[in-house]
């Protein structure tokens, strides 16, 4: 019998180590929060500048139609 229960205790002390999760590989550095949202923040931010320089050419356009409207 109490070969039984060590043999029982083995199966489910076995069982329970083949459920756990595998250990996730240690990386070198982890990335850097800051380098991530320079990443993400950049290409808005060129997209900004690129908007803003679009409606200056529209701005200056409209201008120079209303002067050569006036002469």
């Amino acid at each position: 019998m109490h070969q039984l229960k060590t043999f029982a205790l083995i199966i489910t002390v076995a069982s329970l180590a083949a459920c756990q999760r595998p250990a996730v590989p240690p990386q070198d550095k982890p990335p850097e929060p800051q380098a991530l949202a320079r990443n993400v923040q950049a290409p808005l931010e060129k997209a900004r500048g690129v908007q803003q320089t679009l409606e200056d050419a529209e701005q200056k356009r409209r201008a120079q139609e209303e002067r050569a409207e006036k002469e």
